[in-house]
């Protein structure tokens, strides 16, 4: 189970560097090479796919980790990023201009990856009970 643990926690910090990545990159791409504008990677649909990454890796990791080291404030760490992110997908590019959604993403996509790294120590150096 611990080995189940860390490799979700090592996914769901894949997926929210993925989205950081995204976020700061795909704009600069997309004005040097116009044709990847017009790709899935630009496509909001790519958006929602990486945030059930997120979502499904991160309830997982962060459950089954809690659930050894009863550090739980890890798991409020991590629904808070999720929801932040949530937010950000269905709402922010209604609420706020394209920079503040992204800036928005960022943030969650960080506080998610953080609560994965300290779960994934948590595990590892034996405060695990």
């Amino acid at each position: 189970m611990r080995d189940l643990t860390s490799k979700l926690d090592k996914f769901a910090i894949s997926f929210s560097a993925l989205c950081v990545l995204h976020c700061l990159l795909l704009p600069l791409i997309t004005a040097l090479l116009p044709a990847v504008g017009a790709m899935f990677f630009s496509d909001e649909s790519f958006h929602r796919w990486l945030l059930v990454g997120v979502l499904l890796t991160s309830l997982g990791g962060l459950t089954l980790g809690c659930k050894k080291h009863k550090q739980w404030q890890l798991f409020g760490y991590g629904s808070f990023g999720i929801v932040v992110l949530l937010f950000a997908a269905f709402f922010a590019h209604d609420l706020m201009p394209a920079e503040g959604e992204k800036l928005l993403t960022i943030f969650g996509s960080l506080i998610v990856a953080f609560s994965h790294y300290k779960n994934f120590n948590a595990c590892q150096t034996g405060k695990c009970h």
